[in-house]
């Protein structure tokens, strides 16, 4: 029997799972949150659902499982309290009351002025007029894009455009020029906001070629924080109260053992 590989083999399996059972502490059932493989899949799945079918990359998603641990600990700390006692609302309703109490606890001092404009400055972007410009877009492609784009723009400039190219045209009223970069590239919104109103001209984007046309261009300009300091101070202290509000809960975490069930 001492010479049997099966009775060496059963021995070997019963000292590792003895030493896994030494090494590693038991945890009871509430105190655990885990990331099983279907949890996982069903944020996979919401995604795709909200982003017409991708998948997200290991950056997207890494967010969405700490959001699902996060309402996790707020949804178990709530039934701790006894805050579904009486009432038949879902899960997430639960854990939203768990949220209210956390949240409106919270005391969010003033900022200092230092805090305020600093915090401004880095959003300034949401307080400034933008610059504003209206255009006309003929977008042209294919590979010889260019020579297409001045043969058009001859036939526009003579009167002579075919419907088809007038149907083409794209119109972009009174837009701000920095939501425009991202779709065309900052060299072409500069170029085009430095064209002459109401002339048709071609201009290369990272897209490809266009022929464009500028109707209005109205300058903006910086907005002082004195301004809006009201509003600014509110939005920091929303801004600062989610912060804490979620240490907070990470706080309450700290309690439970959390496998993340990585693949």
């Amino acid at each position: 029997m001492l010479r049997e590989p099966l009775l060496h083999f059963l021995i070997l399996g019963a000292l590792i799972f003895a030493i896994h059972a030494a090494v590693t502490p038991s945890v009871s059932k509430e105190r655990l949150i885990e990331v099983t493989p279907e949890v996982r899949q069903s944020i996979i799945d919401l995604f795709k659902i909200n982003r017409e079918g991708r998948e997200p990359n290991p950056d997207e998603l890494a967010p969405l499982i700490d959001l699902w641990i996060l309402n996790e600990i707020t949804y178990r700390e709530a039934l701790a309290l006894g805050l579904d006692k009486g009432d038949d609302m879902i899960r997430e309703r639960i854990a939203t009351k768990m949220r209210l109490l956390i949240f409106g606890n919270l005391k969010v001092p003033d900022p200092t002025e230092d805090e305020l404009r600093q915090w401004y400055e880095a959003r300034r972007i949401q307080y400034d007029i933008p610059d504003l410009i209206s255009f006309y877009e003929l977008p042209i492609g294919g590979a010889e894009a260019e020579e297409e784009a001045r043969a058009v723009l001859q036939q526009i400039e003579t009167g002579n455009e075919p419907e088809a190219v007038r149907l083409r045209a794209h119109i972009f009223p009174n837009r701000p020029r920095h939501s425009l970069e991202p779709a065309f590239g900052k060299t072409f919104v500069d170029a085009l906001a430095a064209l002459p109103v109401g002339k048709w001209e071609t201009l290369q984007s990272q897209a490809g070629w266009h022929i464009v046309r500028v109707d209005s261009s109205r300058p903006g300009r910086k907005v002082d924080l004195r301004e809006v300091q009201t509003q600014v101070i509110a939005q920091w202290k929303d801004e600062r109260g989610r912060v804490l509000g979620t240490a907070a809960v990470r706080d309450l975490g700290k309690s439970y053992v959390i496998r993340r069930g990585e693949p």
